[in-house]
């Protein structure tokens, strides 16, 4: 990608001015929004799993999970001492009966595989 430099990508895009070759997630961001994707946001994708990745997207006076400190999420959820959780730390919360370990914690929502 003449942008971010990435080498993968499931679709290529050309950029409309200079007909250099985009990843899909540049071209896309491009034709949304009329300007180059953000650092920060490659830099998100980059580094998936980065905790300073999600800190560099915070917005402030968003929704915080208690637990994970996560802004992102598609459901929010309450613990049993009423603490705003996102829905991954809620849901292992009240299967497991404990806190979700940090460590399996990562930066993206994925949509459930149906097949």
């Amino acid at each position: 990608c003449s942008h971010c430099s990435t080498a993968t990508t499931p679709l290529w895009r050309r950029d409309p001015t200079t007909q250099q070759p985009l990843c899909n997630a540049c071209g896309l961001y491009l034709q949304q929004r009329k300007k180059m994707r953000p650092a920060a946001l490659i830099a998100a994708d980059r580094q998936d799993d980065a905790p300073h990745a999600e800190i560099a997207l915070r917005t402030p006076g968003a929704p915080e999970c208690s637990h994970c400190q996560t802004q992102r999420t598609s459901v929010w959820r309450r613990s049993k001492t009423g603490a705003k959780l996102c829905n991954a730390c809620g849901v292992y919360a009240r299967l497991r009966g404990r806190d979700r370990p940090l460590s399996l914690r990562g930066n993206r929502i994925r949509p459930r595989c149906k097949h």
